[in-house]
């Protein structure tokens, strides 16, 4: 071999460690959830009237399904989608946990129903630690857990029902196992952080659809934020899932425009539930076939996601 060819391969080799052993962000695991006060209301209402750029409606609260609030056989929490807010898909939880005489909690993940700027906050850690406080107070709630998961909201629902084997049931709405555009896969790269904002736009910008939308999603935000939620999804798909034994449901459209449907798909195999439904609603009112219900972008089809989900949590031999 001659001698310059030797050492031209060598210094690709060189280069090619150097960027496989590069940074990523790091996912770090929450500590463990501290005790709960007793008034959880007081508690809620005080932990969010630390932000005063927060978007009225967009609060953690808990819906409660009698005026005595004592706790229900089931309990229902809802984790919305990045970038999104509770009212992502509302009414749909609030009348799915009517329906089932359950106490609700809707959360508000780190960083969103706030500023734009706010997005940029988060770690991977205060999501996971945002998923683990829900369920905290779901189990002060109900008996019986109920998590229902939509978009980035299922990704997070995912890593709960791998840790958290004694959920009654597991719902996920459009889940993000993996965005549409495959180049999204660029940002768990090593480097990237360092790299890409060199040559991406500083913001992340998208048209909303209506009034409604533009202020309860963050339809605008630095670029920044979409790495850590990148690494959750990264984090997640390496997950055992044929270890997860909770009962799921799968909703999603084929031709979701958002996240990708073969990735929901393949997730959705890989679960080792015996009790596992996968819907597919190639159909709907949402141009982009992501959000498939709520008031803002999908009221024709509330009525029936709503129904598909009770079908599935009323069927179940363990409730």
């Amino acid at each position: 071999m001659p001698k310059t060819l030797r050492w031209t391969l060598l210094c690709l080799s060189l280069l090619g460690l150097l960027l496989a052993s590069g940074p990523r962000i790091a996912v770090e695991l929450p500590a463990a959830q501290p005790p709960l006060p007793a008034d959880l209301d007081a508690y809620l209402a005080q932990s969010e009237a630390r932000f005063s750029d927060l978007v009225p409606g967009t609060q953690k609260q808990i819906i409660w399904a009698y005026a005595d609030r004592r706790q229900t056989e089931l309990a229902l929490v809802y984790l919305h989608g990045f970038s999104a807010s509770r009212q992502e898909t509302a009414p749909l939880s609030e009348d799915l946990a009517r329906q089932l005489g359950a106490n609700l909690f809707v959360t508000r993940l780190s960083g969103h129903g706030r500023s734009p700027q706010a997005m940029t906050e988060p770690s991977v850690r205060d999501w996971l630690q945002d998923a683990q406080e829900a369920l905290a107070i779901a189990r002060r709630l109900g008996k019986r857990v109920i998590v229902l998961g939509v978009s980035t909201g299922g990704t997070l629902g995912t890593w709960l029902a791998s840790r958290q084997s004694d959920l009654a049931a597991l719902v996920l709405v459009s889940p993000n196992f993996a965005p549409r555009d495959p180049m999204a896969t660029l940002l768990t790269w090593p480097w990237a952080q360092q790299l890409l904002p060199r040559v991406l736009p500083a913001e992340h910008v998208w048209k909303p659809r209506n009034p409604e939308q533009a202020r309860y999603w963050n339809h605008h935000y630095p670029t920044q934020a979409l790495f850590p939620m990148m690494a959750l999804v990264k984090h997640v798909n390496e997950l055992p899932l044929q270890d997860i034994r909770v009962p799921t449901l799968m909703i999603y459209s084929p031709n979701d425009q958002v996240v990708s449907a073969e990735a929901a798909e393949a997730a959705f195999a890989r679960l080792g539930s015996p009790h596992k439904q996968l819907i597919a609603r190639p159909d709907s009112q949402d141009p982009s076939h992501h959000v498939l219900a709520g008031r803002i972008l999908a009221p024709n089809d509330t009525a029936s996601i709503q129904a598909q989900i009770a079908a599935f949590i009323q069927q179940l031999p363990t409730l």
